[in-house]
């Protein structure tokens, strides 16, 4: 058995040593039509020579291919002497050509492979996700919205100048400046649920290259949810006009929550599983008020939500005169239960991970 299997491999040694001197162009096709040509005529050999004509012809075909490795009863011992001539066809030009094609087949497999991986580590591929978020830039927080985006279940790419360390492997990397169209479509901007716009250190507190990146992205995709990380709230107008969908102002959201634990002891931890969705605790999320409660209490519309296993804790209706991004609604936090519901509007609340 392993004699055999030994000259078998040697065979198709030699045969991926044959398919390294052959230059023709489709020389994959080629090896395929004659190692095909060669399996069935010498089929039919045996099925006259060796079985005459008896049994089915496609037994003699599944014998020809097991005389390929070397087994089966007539590789073995064929009993004519055209069955001994095919068998030394076989095991010379059948395993040369079989080699051929495996060879062909796992260079073009690897290569591909090789490409792909090759790609996806340089940041030169395109992305493939559909409703995926797609990170703009790259900072400090980059990776704790990673780490959030991946535990809500949300398929991740960024576009960066360069890969960041220990980017999770689940991650699509895009190597690029993300202010680039270019970029942002091979970041499959097109098929995102939502974008977001990381300021980027280089510039510091310069907002310049956010908004011009919010610019590209709503030039491109502007039906994408797009939330943009500004320094300076002097620089929310601009943003305005890149028609982005919500705007955070990272360092005073930071300095304001920083400042209420402070002044209230132990409330960290409730603002910790508040705002994080990597764990099994509870976060935000925001709700249309359903339809049949428009002109009823705020007070039955909540009890509604709590029934549905959810807190309510605000609203978010839309300012009178034209149509504005929902970022841009007014929001109220304990509404007086005697308030009248009107459409639209949104109901904030905490909600079990």
């Amino acid at each position: 058995m392993s004699t055999r299997f030994t000259k078998t491999v040697k065979n198709v040694e030699r045969g991926v040593n044959l398919s390294k001197k052959v230059k023709l162009r489709y020389k994959l096709l080629w090896a395929s039509l004659l190692l095909l040509f060669l399996l069935f005529s010498c089929a039919l050999f045996v099925w006259w020579q060796e079985r005459n004509f008896t049994g089915s012809y496609w037994d003699s075909v599944w014998s020809v291919l097991f005389t390929l490795i070397g087994q089966g009863e007539f590789a073995t011992s064929p009993h004519t002497f055209w069955g001994r001539i095919i068998v030394f066809l076989l095991s010379i030009f059948g395993v040369a050509l079989f080699g051929v094609v495996f060879a062909e087949l796992l260079q073009k497999l690897i290569n591909s492979r090789i490409k792909a991986l090759l790609g996806e580590m340089m940041g030169i591929n395109t992305c493939k996700f559909q409703g995926h978020v797609l990170l703009c830039g790259w900072n400090g927080r980059g990776p704790y919205l990673v780490k959030e985006l991946l535990a809500a279940g949300r398929d991740v790419a960024v576009i960066a100048s360069e890969r960041p360390k220990d980017l999770n492997s689940d991650v699509f990397f895009v190597q690029g400046n993300p202010s680039e169209q270019e970029a942002l479509k091979r970041g499959g901007v097109q098929n995102a649920q939502g974008a977001i716009i990381l300021g980027d250190p280089v510039f510091g507190s310069d907002d310049s290259h956010t908004i011009l990146t919010g610019l590209a992205l709503e030039a491109i995709a502007p039906d994408v949810y797009t939330v943009i990380e500004l320094h300076d709230p002097q620089n929310e107008r601009y943003a305005r006009y890149a028609h982005v969908d919500d705007i955070l102002y990272t360092d005073s959201l930071i300095a304001d929550i920083t400042a209420m634990c402070t002044h209230n002891e132990g409330i960290s931890a409730f603002i910790r599983d508040i705002l994080s969705t990597s764990d099994e605790g509870h976060s935000f999320a925001s709700f249309d008020a359903p339809k049949e409660f428009a002109g009823r209490k705020i007070q039955e519309l909540f009890d509604y939500f709590k029934k549905h296993d959810a807190l309510p804790i605000g609203i978010l209706t839309p300012p009178e005169g034209p149509e504005v991004p929902v970022s841009e609604w007014t929001s109220t936090v304990n509404p007086s239960s005697e308030m009248i519901a009107t459409l639209p509007m949104k109901v904030v609340c905490i909600v079990k991970d």
